[in-house]
């Protein structure tokens, strides 16, 4: 391999490793923001819900909202936890639905 090879292949790896930490910094971004809709929307403590995506095969990013005083608890019509829809270009929620 020539120097000059080598050079390519190591900008790569650094582009690499710079898009995968960014990507991570956005997801952490995303989860205040859901977070903070949460706050604001529902008025529960931040130590009362958890935050995970969910892949989904749509338009936005699905994250479950988890009401922790049911988690591992079977999902009923009433349970408090619930799914938002989050557009990741404008930075925020753009419809909440049930939990499913």
């Amino acid at each position: 391999m020539t120097l000059r090879s080598l050079a390519f292949a190591a900008s790569i790896s650094l582009a690499t490793l710079a898009v995968t930490k960014s990507r991570a910094a956005d997801s952490d971004s995303n989860i205040s923001v859901v977070s903070q809709y949460v706050v604001s929307h529902k008025h529960w403590a931040p130590n009362f819900f958890r935050v995970e995506r969910t892949e989904c095969d749509c338009a936005y990013a699905l994250y479950r909202i988890i009401y922790l005083p049911e988690a591992g608890k079977p999902v009923t019509a009433n349970s408090k936890s619930f799914t938002v829809y989050y557009d990741e270009q404008r930075h925020r929620v753009v419809k909440e639905t049930q939990f499913q």
